[in-house]
């Protein structure tokens, strides 16, 4: 019998029950036909398609099942199935349009291969190579149905995200064809319910242990203790007590009926004649002891007590289920070394309209007869609760967890870090008075935290938020999409929740200034062109202004073309050079490698040309951010009058001649506060410390020459 039932459930093993059940139920809800699939899925399958999904078939079948999948033989065999993910689970990629992917599985559950027909997703090709996905999607073929999470989507660096919903999409729609087509013989489990075939090898040790029997000892003393406090003192069991510590009773109890205990307590046989004494949806519950005390009392042999058992009594919460004679059998030997020698051994079955849910805890009752001290019969009765372990359950799948909870959880160290990090910026800010005040330690911050952007932020990260995160974020409502298409990358969802909320505290200049990782590379090569005397060049405020407007301009094109053409806004977004820059690494065709090395040259002229003037998220993350609540960049009324030093500073030429700083263009960058705060280079800090410096002059005792000493100029001749 363990045999037979270990070769019926080898599929069993290889993958989960709950995906079974759950890709089940999503099979009830397939909407294509064997019919509708055929006629999609066979133009597409190209022999190419069909070895890459499936190595080594021979012929393919026309679709069968729900959901349909393509048989397939060889020598003649069914070995086999080959499915689209378009056709089972349409599931879609980053963009949101669904992509096709074919793949193969054997009968046995083993994923034979993949092959990508089809995608829309926009980073793939540029900038993450094609080949990279494509070599990522074959590496389907070494995972099992139950392993296919385990395909790590960082393999495909730059588009883990893309690659994380084509291995979820084809995990899903696997899971369901083989569910459909090789698991059909199993009903879908929607409720809880008792697993009267499954089998797993235990010991009985292991069985105390996991609760599928339960162990209960009572002591002499613990059965008087028992009697007084039911009875009253004096009271004693019927029983002679011989020693307090010694075992009255040592009591078992277990739901035989799933074959993982009844086969494990008396082996196959045995097994299959006790349940063969068990009604259809009957249960069967063995009750054993050993000690003083016996369970089976004399009751159930006399008509007085319609052979009812008076010493057991199951109950289940107000219900009492009587045990009696024709429920009552003798269990033979254990089949298991480790069990112990039991006194009894007593096996009584239920049937199927007995009311006891054995997926619920029910309650055996032991009753103790015995004598009060006045010498009148008594009795004690003790319960023992016995609670079905979930591992002989069949039990629903649990909710699918969603993917962007895998991403969270795989990306936890690096959303320590960035939440570390968001959070020295914000202290930075909140604390820019004491920190501008040492024109060195500044320098020293800002430089780190510009470094830590671009290098961990940016290169290691993917942290570069882009005006696509704009256009997806405005898109969303008209699209339909949920939050989970955006958890999906956390670390770009927390840097665009954070610039979300600077935008509205302090402006643009947050992002722009600090979290920006090709802001932060535009500035370094800026620093560089400097360290080597390459001259600046400044640029009229007349004309600068005219410049800025390009990319407000740019802001709205790239975004409002997203509502009447995706592809066309896509194309404009590379207006951008981030992909080229920060996420492929200048990993590009040599049109966006040149164009963004273009822009970092004028860079070297220009501190942060791009940013200025044509930056499309700049240009929007101003607009969002004209209406925010504080300005903590301090002005003195000299500025833009007596004094322009911080106009002149300004790396964006965001303060205008009047000494107003322009914070639609500001950067945040706490250049100007330095100066603010710097007695050496902000004229009226300089005359205050000239004042001051001429004070303490005067107030400093002059010393009389000493005579025959050194004469001091300006000193009174001695005598």
């Amino acid at each position: 019998m363990t045999q037979i039932l270990t070769s019926w459930h080898r599929p069993v093993r290889q993958i989960s029950l709950w995906a079974i059940a759950a890709l089940v139920s999503l099979w009830l809800a397939a909407p294509a036909s064997a019919q509708e699939v055929e006629d999609l899925l066979t133009p597409r399958m190209t022999p190419q398609a069909i070895q890459a999904a499936f190595p080594g078939a021979e012929t393919v079948g026309p679709a069968e099942g729900r959901p349909a999948a393509l048989p397939v033989y060889i020598g003649g065999e069914k070995v086999g199935y080959i499915f689209s993910t378009m056709d089972t689970v349409n599931a879609g990629g980053y963009s949101g349009i669904p992509f096709d992917l074919i793949a193969g599985f054997t009968l046995d559950g083993d994923i034979t291969g993949a092959f990508l027909l089809d995608h829309h997703e926009p980073i793939i090709g540029k900038p993450v190579p094609e080949i990279l996905l494509s070599d990522f999607v074959a590496g389907f073929g070494i995972a099992t149905l139950a392993t296919t999470n385990d395909i790590d989507p960082d393999m495909v660096k730059g588009a883990t995200i893309s690659a994380r919903l084509m291995r979820n999409g084809m995990a899903d729609a696997a899971r369901l064809v083989y569910g459909g087509q090789v698991m059909g013989l199993f009903a879908p489990v929607t409720e809880p319910e008792l697993d009267r075939t499954g089998f797993r090898p235990y010991t009985f040790a292991e069985m105390i242990e996991n609760k599928s029997v339960l162990n209960y000892l009572v002591t002499n003393e613990q059965i008087v203790d028992m009697f007084e406090d039911q009875v009253g003192a004096g009271a004693l069991p019927d029983e002679t007590i011989v020693g307090r510590d010694e075992t009255f009773l040592s009591l078992y109890v277990g739901l035989i009926t799933p074959p993982s205990i009844g086969i494990n307590m008396f082996g196959d046989q045995r097994y299959e004649g006790y349940i063969g004494n068990q009604a259809d949806g009957g249960l069967a519950i063995w009750v054993a002891g050993t000690g003083e005390f016996s369970l089976m009392g004399n009751a159930y042999l006399r008509s007085a007590s319609n052979y009812t058992f008076d010493r057991i009594k199951l109950t289940q919460g107000t219900l009492e289920v009587p045990l009696t004679r024709e429920m009552f059998k003798r269990a033979k030997a254990m089949n298991n070394s480790d069990v112990p020698l039991l006194l009894e051994s007593l096996i009584f079955f239920l049937p199927s309209d007995s009311g006891i849910d054995p997926l619920l805890p029910f309650d055996v009752h032991i009753t103790v007869p015995g004598k009060a001290a006045d010498g009148t019969a008594a009795a004690a009765t003790y319960p023992v609760t016995y609670q079905l372990p979930e591992r002989h359950m069949l039990l629903p799948p649990p909710p699918p967890i969603p993917a962007w909870v895998e991403a969270w959880t795989d990306k936890r160290t690096e959303i320590a870090i960035l939440l570390g990090m968001l959070f020295v910026l914000s202290l930075i800010f909140l604390l820019q008075d004491y920190l501008v005040q040492n024109r060195r330690v500044y320098t020293y911050v800002r430089m780190a935290f510009l470094g830590m952007t671009l290098g961990w932020l940016g290169y290691y990260a993917g942290g570069q938020l882009s005006v696509v995160n704009i256009m997806a974020y405005a898109q969303a409502p008209f699209a339909g999409a949920g939050w989970s298409s955006f958890l999906l990358d956390p670390i770009l969802f927390i840097v665009s929740v954070y610039v979300a909320l600077s935008l509205f505290i302090l402006g643009r200049g947050v992002f722009c200034g600090w979290l920006c990782p090709f802001g932060a590379l535009q500035e370094f090569v800026n620093k560089v062109a400097r360290f080597i005397k390459i001259p600046q060049i400044k640029i009229k405020s007349t004309i600068q202004e005219r410049l800025w407007a390009v990319k407000y301009i740019a802001a709205v094109v790239v975004v409002g073309l997203v509502f009447f053409d995706v592809d066309m806004a896509g194309t404009a977004s590379e207006m951008e050079p981030f992909k080229t820059a920060i996420s492929s690494s200048f990993m590009r065709a040599w049109p966006y490698v040149v164009y963004a090395g273009i822009l970092l040259f004028a860079g070297m002229f220009v501190e942060r040309a791009f940013c200025r003037f044509l930056c499309p998220l700049g240009g929007a993350l101003g607009i969002l951010g004209r209406i925010h609540m504080f300005n903590w960049l301090k002005r003195r009324p000299q500025c833009g009058t007596q004094c322009r030093i911080c106009e002149s500073d300004c790396p964006m030429g965001a303060i205008e001649p009047s000494g107003k700083i322009n914070m639609n263009e500001c950067l945040q960058c706490l250049d100007c506060q330095v100066d603010y705060h710097d007695n050496h280079t902000c004229p009226p800090l300089i005359e205050r410390r000239k004042r001051k410096e001429t004070r303490a002059a005067a107030r400093k005792p002059k010393i009389a020459p000493i005579p025959g000493g050194p004469v001091v100029p300006g000193a009174a001749p001695a005598g």
